[in-house]
């Protein structure tokens, strides 16, 4: 339950995280350059997510992790299935997560190479 307790606070951490490593990297390695400046494009990217989190959060109220407890009331999933350490059920699962969304991105990726 620590965890659904602070999921707000979890979220922010590890988007500020990746966010700080990934502004880094573009900083020092741009792979084109710019059209729009870093501070505009930035600016309106992070308002995008922040629009898009509070109306996620209007519209669908603690749907992800009121699924996760009925899943886990109902002994749904692959890891109620199969017996292995939290740990790495957690683990598994944002590669796996991260992966799905890594291969929904390649066909868009792809055409923006054609152009």
């Amino acid at each position: 339950m620590l965890l659904i307790e602070n999921e707000p606070v979890i979220r922010l951490g590890f988007f500020s995280g990746v966010f700080a490593v990934m502004s880094v990297w573009e900083l020092a390695s741009p792979r084109r350059k710019l059209t729009t400046s870093k501070p505009v494009r930035w600016f309106s990217n992070l308002s995008i997510t922040f629009l898009n989190s509070v109306f996620v959060r209007l519209i669908f109220p603690a749907a992800a992790v009121g699924t996760a407890l009925l899943s886990a009331e109902q002994g749904w999933g692959l890891f109620h299935a199969v017996r292995v350490p939290e740990l790495a059920a957690g683990l598994i699962t944002i590669i796996f997560l991260d992966l799905i969304i890594y291969f929904q991105d390649l066909p868009g990726t792809a055409c923006k190479r054609a152009y």
